[in-house]
């Protein structure tokens, strides 16, 4: 039943609108008569509009749970229905819709509930209860209350379980989260790898320089006792060696400084099908173009590349809304590749929110003049010049954003070299 108020906006809606209205409306009529058919239209009403039109359901209900008190009439029993409005809302709403809809439907039930029962003479009854004295009045206005708020809880909570669970869990929009955190994983575990790997090799060049050092020190100490004017000579030697060894040790500084990542398998060019997959998962519309005879580079630089396309995605997912086209262009031409992608954020984003103005002369003249900056950004330029490249950040005013990594002697870095 839920899945398919999920896919059809209109139909299970109206029909689970018209079961609560034969039911509660029927219930109503029983015990209080035909005049409570206005209140009970309204209410069911909540229901049928919750799926397509959230706004109009919080109005239905939240001008419904008024008119008993105009009409004077006990609490109906098509209240239950403003719930059951609340359980679709909060499953198909939007954040704001869904707050609202529980604030509105807390807070005038509350005081469409206490009006009633405060208006009760003493000696009544509500629904065969009767109220005999002033501390009754008291026990079945609190009684009520809590069951009110906590039944409205309870239908706010089911409503976000049923569609975090239909939505996300085993679904394919879960296994695509899934497939990007193991690619964020793998990338983290391939560059400390790699890191390591450096670092042993600066390591034992380290130890040599050092061991070269003391060598000649050793040997200095003996030949200025016999000859103080190799003083100077033997002082320059030594000053050139601790310069190696500084110079190696700030290197290797540099390179433990930096994040700290390490992968076991080494994400490369062919993993990039299945990570465009999943951010099609995500909403977006991911296509790629390949132009020229691909070279077959090694995993370094596979992995440089496989990292820009993936922190490209990674910020077009945070900022751009669903629904934008993301193209990815790879252009090999003999000893050089460069990869471009372009995103159309902006125009997106305009659309969505109905504004008809287009970007504006202002809007161009900073796209001349700014570069946008940031330490992701900064970081993928790293990258990219360990391999010769160079990346360029571009902001296309009323469109989105660009990203073009350049690498013009890629080919020295291939496998069959």
């Amino acid at each position: 039943m839920f899945l398919w108020i999920r896919d059809q906006k209109w139909l299970p809606a109206l029909f689970l609108a018209l079961i609560s209205f034969l039911i509660f409306g029927g219930t109503d009529v029983m015990f209080q008569g035909l005049m409570t058919l206005p209140a009970t239209v309204l209410l069911t009403g909540s229901i049928a509009f919750a799926r397509a039109i959230p706004w109009l359901s919080i109005a239905c209900f939240s001008i419904g749970l008024f008119v008993p008190i105009y009409l004077r009439l006990e609490p109906q029993t098509a209240q239950l229905a403003a719930s059951l409005g609340l359980l679709l809302l909060a499953s198909f709403g939007s954040k704001v819709q869904r707050r609202v809809g529980y604030a509105l439907n807390a807070l005038l039930g509350s005081v469409s509930y206490f009006w009633v029962v405060a208006n009760l003479p003493v000696g009544g009854t509500i629904y065969g209860i009767e109220l005999p004295t002033l501390d009754s009045k008291i026990a079945i206005a609190i009684a009520g209350f809590i069951a009110m708020i906590a039944f409205n809880a309870n239908a706010w909570f089911i409503g976000r379980l049923l569609i975090t669970r239909i939505t996300h869990v085993g679904t394919d929009f879960d296994r695509a989260i899934l497939e990007r955190q193991i690619a964020s994983t793998q990338l983290s575990l391939a560059e400390q790898e790699r890191r390591f790997g450096i670092a042993r090799d600066v390591n034992d060049l380290l130890l040599e320089q050092v061991s070269a050092t003391m060598t000649s020190a050793e040997a200095g100490i003996y030949s200025a006792k016999a000859d103080p004017s190799v003083a100077p000579r033997i002082l320059e030697s030594l000053l050139d060696g601790v310069k190696r060894s500084y110079a190696e040790i700030r290197r290797l500084s540099d390179l433990l400084g930096l994040q700290k990542e390490k992968s076991m398998a080494l994400p490369g060019l062919r993993d990039l099908n299945g990570l465009m997959v999943s951010y099609r998962e995500f909403g977006f519309g991911v296509n790629f173009r390949q132009t020229g005879q691909a070279l077959e580079l090694v995993d370094g630089a596979e992995l440089i590349i496989y990292r820009i396309v993936f922190e490209s995605l990674e910020n077009i997912r945070r900022h751009t809304p669903d629904g934008t086209a993301v193209d990815i262009d790879f252009l090999w031409q003999a000893r050089a590749m460069q990869v471009v992608i372009k995103d159309n954020g902006e125009e997106n984003a305009r659309r969505l929110e109905q504004v008809l103005s287009g970007y504006t002369v202002e809007d161009d003249q900073r796209a001349l003049v700014e570069r946008p900056v940031g330490p992701g950004l900064v970081s993928m330029q790293e990258r990219a010049s360990l391999y010769e490249g160079n990346i360029e950040f571009v902001r296309v005013p009323g469109v989105g954003f660009t990203v073009s990594a350049a690498f013009p002697n890629i080919a020295k870095y291939t496998k069959a070299d």
